[in-house]
Protein backbone atom coordinates (compact mmCIF):
# COMPACT_ATOMS: atom_id res chain seq x y z
CA UNK A 1 0.00 0.00 0.00
CA UNK A 2 1.19 3.17 -1.05
CA UNK A 3 2.39 5.69 1.72
CA UNK A 4 0.39 8.95 1.72
CA UNK A 5 3.48 11.42 1.15
CA UNK A 6 1.92 14.76 2.49
CA UNK A 7 4.16 17.29 3.96
CA UNK A 8 3.94 15.72 7.07
CA UNK A 9 3.95 12.26 6.45
CA UNK A 10 7.47 13.07 4.52
CA UNK A 11 9.08 15.06 7.64
CA UNK A 12 8.07 11.84 9.85
CA UNK A 13 9.56 9.55 7.58
CA UNK A 14 13.31 10.02 7.60
CA UNK A 15 13.59 13.85 7.16
CA UNK A 16 13.28 14.82 10.43
CA UNK A 17 15.59 12.40 11.87
CA UNK A 18 18.31 14.16 9.50
CA UNK A 19 17.53 17.39 11.59
CA UNK A 20 17.76 15.77 14.63
CA UNK A 21 21.47 14.54 13.56
CA UNK A 22 22.14 18.15 12.68
CA UNK A 23 21.09 19.34 16.49
CA UNK A 24 23.65 16.53 17.51
CA UNK A 25 26.58 17.81 15.37
CA UNK A 26 26.09 21.15 16.77
CA UNK A 27 25.67 19.89 20.57
CA UNK A 28 28.40 17.80 20.00
CA UNK A 29 30.96 20.85 18.44
CA UNK A 30 29.75 23.08 21.29
CA UNK A 31 30.52 20.31 23.85
CA UNK A 32 34.23 20.11 22.32
CA UNK A 33 34.59 23.56 21.90
CA UNK A 34 33.52 24.88 25.31
CA UNK A 35 35.41 21.81 27.38
CA UNK A 36 37.29 23.45 29.31
CA UNK A 37 34.51 26.30 30.12
CA UNK A 38 31.61 24.45 30.36
CA UNK A 39 30.46 22.60 34.09
CA UNK A 40 30.87 18.90 34.04
CA UNK A 41 26.72 19.25 34.80
CA UNK A 42 26.23 21.33 31.20
CA UNK A 43 28.26 19.31 29.44
CA UNK A 44 25.80 16.35 30.68
CA UNK A 45 23.10 18.09 30.09
CA UNK A 46 23.72 18.63 26.98
CA UNK A 47 24.85 15.35 26.39
CA UNK A 48 21.59 13.90 26.75
CA UNK A 49 20.36 16.22 24.02
CA UNK A 50 23.08 15.28 21.73
CA UNK A 51 22.33 11.29 22.31
CA UNK A 52 18.17 11.39 22.01
CA UNK A 53 18.37 11.52 18.40
CA UNK A 54 21.18 9.12 17.69
CA UNK A 55 19.07 6.52 19.70
CA UNK A 56 15.62 7.24 17.58
CA UNK A 57 17.98 6.43 14.97
CA UNK A 58 19.08 2.93 16.45
CA UNK A 59 15.14 2.59 17.44
CA UNK A 60 13.88 3.49 13.88
CA UNK A 61 16.85 3.34 11.03
CA UNK A 62 19.59 0.76 12.05
CA UNK A 63 18.36 -1.63 12.71
CA UNK A 64 14.99 0.17 12.94
CA UNK A 65 11.57 -1.91 14.96
CA UNK A 66 10.88 -0.11 17.45
CA UNK A 67 7.36 0.64 16.11
CA UNK A 68 6.78 -2.86 16.74
CA UNK A 69 8.29 -3.41 20.33
CA UNK A 70 6.63 -0.42 21.73
CA UNK A 71 3.01 -1.12 20.47
CA UNK A 72 3.40 -5.04 20.86
CA UNK A 73 4.93 -5.26 24.29
CA UNK A 74 3.08 -2.33 25.97
CA UNK A 75 0.09 -2.34 24.01
CA UNK A 76 -0.59 -5.81 22.33
CA UNK A 77 -1.62 -3.95 19.25
CA UNK A 78 -3.05 -6.07 15.74
CA UNK A 79 -1.23 -3.29 14.24
CA UNK A 80 1.95 -2.25 15.54
CA UNK A 81 3.04 -0.68 12.28
CA UNK A 82 0.94 2.41 12.89
CA UNK A 83 -1.69 2.22 16.78
CA UNK A 84 -1.38 3.43 18.96
CA UNK A 85 2.46 4.78 18.19
CA UNK A 86 3.01 5.88 14.72
CA UNK A 87 5.68 8.06 12.92
CA UNK A 88 4.26 11.17 13.04
CA UNK A 89 3.63 11.11 17.11
CA UNK A 90 7.14 9.29 17.99
CA UNK A 91 8.53 12.05 15.80
CA UNK A 92 7.09 14.99 17.94
CA UNK A 93 8.42 13.14 21.43
CA UNK A 94 11.61 12.56 20.06
CA UNK A 95 12.13 16.23 19.07
CA UNK A 96 10.51 17.50 21.95
CA UNK A 97 12.55 16.10 24.52
CA UNK A 98 15.60 16.51 22.17
CA UNK A 99 15.05 20.39 21.92
CA UNK A 100 13.46 20.96 25.17
CA UNK A 101 16.75 19.55 27.01
CA UNK A 102 19.00 21.56 24.08
CA UNK A 103 17.36 24.84 25.05
CA UNK A 104 17.88 24.26 28.96
CA UNK A 105 21.27 23.71 28.10
CA UNK A 106 21.62 26.68 25.62
CA UNK A 107 19.83 28.86 28.67
CA UNK A 108 22.88 28.03 31.15
CA UNK A 109 25.39 27.95 28.52
CA UNK A 110 24.72 31.84 27.27
CA UNK A 111 23.62 32.58 31.12
CA UNK A 112 25.95 31.30 33.00
CA UNK A 113 24.84 30.43 36.07
CA UNK A 114 24.84 26.78 37.25
CA UNK A 115 22.98 23.73 36.36
CA UNK A 116 19.85 23.24 38.96
CA UNK A 117 20.37 20.11 40.29
CA UNK A 118 16.52 19.80 39.76
CA UNK A 119 17.36 19.96 36.04
CA UNK A 120 20.15 17.29 36.11
CA UNK A 121 17.92 15.15 38.61
CA UNK A 122 14.78 15.22 35.38
CA UNK A 123 17.99 13.98 32.68
CA UNK A 124 19.22 10.97 35.49
CA UNK A 125 15.56 9.73 35.49
CA UNK A 126 15.06 9.92 31.78
CA UNK A 127 18.24 8.46 31.45
CA UNK A 128 17.18 5.40 33.95
CA UNK A 129 13.44 5.05 32.44
CA UNK A 130 15.07 4.44 29.11
CA UNK A 131 17.33 1.68 30.69
CA UNK A 132 14.39 -0.11 32.40
CA UNK A 133 11.92 0.31 29.44
CA UNK A 134 14.57 -1.30 26.60
CA UNK A 135 15.33 -4.12 29.37
CA UNK A 136 11.81 -4.65 29.86
CA UNK A 137 11.02 -4.98 26.07
CA UNK A 138 14.46 -7.05 25.53
CA UNK A 139 13.28 -9.50 28.17
CA UNK A 140 9.63 -10.00 26.62
CA UNK A 141 11.04 -10.38 23.18
CA UNK A 142 13.57 -12.66 24.13
CA UNK A 143 10.67 -14.63 25.73
CA UNK A 144 8.48 -14.18 23.03
CA UNK A 145 11.10 -15.39 19.66
CA UNK A 146 13.60 -17.55 21.93
CA UNK A 147 11.81 -20.47 20.03
CA UNK A 148 12.61 -18.94 16.50
CA UNK A 149 16.00 -18.17 17.33
CA UNK A 150 16.68 -15.01 19.31
CA UNK A 151 19.60 -16.03 22.26
CA UNK A 152 19.71 -11.89 23.69
CA UNK A 153 17.61 -9.44 24.91
CA UNK A 154 18.69 -6.99 22.60
CA UNK A 155 15.96 -5.14 20.81
CA UNK A 156 16.19 -1.32 18.84
CA UNK A 157 17.72 1.42 20.87
CA UNK A 158 19.16 -1.34 23.18
CA UNK A 159 22.68 0.12 22.81
CA UNK A 160 22.43 3.30 23.25
CA UNK A 161 19.88 3.09 25.82
CA UNK A 162 22.94 1.01 27.81
CA UNK A 163 25.86 2.44 26.40
CA UNK A 164 24.56 5.95 26.52
CA UNK A 165 21.31 6.98 28.80
CA UNK A 166 22.99 4.40 31.26
CA UNK A 167 26.42 6.16 31.58
CA UNK A 168 25.15 9.56 31.46
CA UNK A 169 22.68 8.66 33.89
CA UNK A 170 25.60 7.09 36.45
CA UNK A 171 27.37 9.98 36.06
CA UNK A 172 24.29 12.37 36.37
CA UNK A 173 24.31 10.40 39.87
CA UNK A 174 27.88 10.80 40.86
CA UNK A 175 27.42 14.63 39.72
CA UNK A 176 24.44 14.94 42.20
CA UNK A 177 26.46 13.33 45.00
CA UNK A 178 28.21 17.03 45.43
CA UNK A 179 24.83 19.02 44.62
CA UNK A 180 23.00 20.68 47.24
CA UNK A 181 19.19 19.79 46.50
CA UNK A 182 16.02 21.29 47.73
CA UNK A 183 12.32 21.40 47.37
CA UNK A 184 12.61 23.46 44.31
CA UNK A 185 14.90 21.12 42.85
CA UNK A 186 12.15 18.43 43.52
CA UNK A 187 9.48 20.70 41.56
CA UNK A 188 11.75 21.68 38.68
CA UNK A 189 12.43 17.83 38.08
CA UNK A 190 9.12 16.80 38.29
CA UNK A 191 7.88 20.01 36.28
CA UNK A 192 10.43 18.74 33.38
CA UNK A 193 9.03 15.05 33.30
CA UNK A 194 5.93 16.32 33.26
CA UNK A 195 6.83 17.97 30.01
CA UNK A 196 8.47 14.60 28.75
CA UNK A 197 5.35 12.74 29.62
CA UNK A 198 3.58 15.53 27.55
CA UNK A 199 5.35 14.78 24.85
CA UNK A 200 5.34 11.42 24.51
CA UNK A 201 1.58 11.04 25.57
CA UNK A 202 -0.34 13.87 23.87
CA UNK A 203 1.13 13.27 20.61
CA UNK A 204 -0.18 9.98 20.89
CA UNK A 205 -3.29 10.05 21.49
CA UNK A 206 -3.61 13.19 18.67
CA UNK A 207 -2.16 10.35 16.23
CA UNK A 208 -3.65 7.33 16.98
CA UNK A 209 -5.18 5.93 14.50
CA UNK A 210 -5.73 2.34 12.77
CA UNK A 211 -6.00 3.74 9.30
CA UNK A 212 -4.06 6.55 9.09
CA UNK A 213 -1.29 7.48 6.60
CA UNK A 214 1.63 7.57 9.12
CA UNK A 215 2.51 3.54 9.29
CA UNK A 216 6.05 1.95 8.99
CA UNK A 217 6.99 0.28 6.27
CA UNK A 218 9.07 -2.64 8.11
CA UNK A 219 9.53 -4.10 11.68
CA UNK A 220 12.94 -3.52 11.23
CA UNK A 221 14.82 -5.87 13.69
CA UNK A 222 11.84 -7.67 14.28
CA UNK A 223 11.28 -9.12 11.00
CA UNK A 224 13.32 -12.20 11.35
CA UNK A 225 11.30 -13.01 13.88
CA UNK A 226 7.96 -12.83 12.38
CA UNK A 227 8.23 -15.06 9.14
Amino acid sequence: MAMNKTGLSWWSDRAWLWFGWCVTAVITVLILLNWRTWSAELKLVAAIAALIPVHATEEWVFPGGFNFQYNTFLYRSARPDRYPMCRASDMITVLGVTIMYAVVAFAYAVGGGAVHAGVLMSAMAFSALEVVFHTYCGVRAYLMYRSKGKTTIYGPGSITAYLGFGVLGVLMFYSLRDMSIGASDWGLCALILAAIVCFCFIPEQAFKNKVDSYYFETNGYYDRFLK
